[in-house]
């Protein structure tokens, strides 16, 4: 192998290797566009999530506070039941 079959053989693998270089470029960028869509996908989703905890907290706050009113007015009849039993 001569001095020019040398450079022929090494510019054709470095055109190769500018070829494999440039699809490794292409498919690194649509690896990136993808990742990015997941990326905002889910971030909408655990926006979704998180606003449906915070609305399922208030709503479980108010059950709360629901049935402690309803404790204590069922407290307050209880005492008054037998408040009535003691006075017949």
């Amino acid at each position: 192998m001569n001095g020019r079959e040398l450079l022929e053989k090494l510019l054709s693998h470095v055109v190769d290797l500018t070829q494999d270089m440039a699809e490794v470029k292409s498919k690194l960028s649509t690896v990136a566009d993808a990742v990015t869509r997941i990326e905002n996908v889910h971030g909408e989703k655990l926006s979704a999530l998180f606003d449906a905890r915070e609305l399922q907290n208030d709503i479980n706050e108010k059950i709360t506070a629901a049935l402690n009113r309803i404790e204590a007015k069922v407290d307050l009849m209880a005492f008054n039941a037998v408040s009535i039993r003691r006075t017949k």
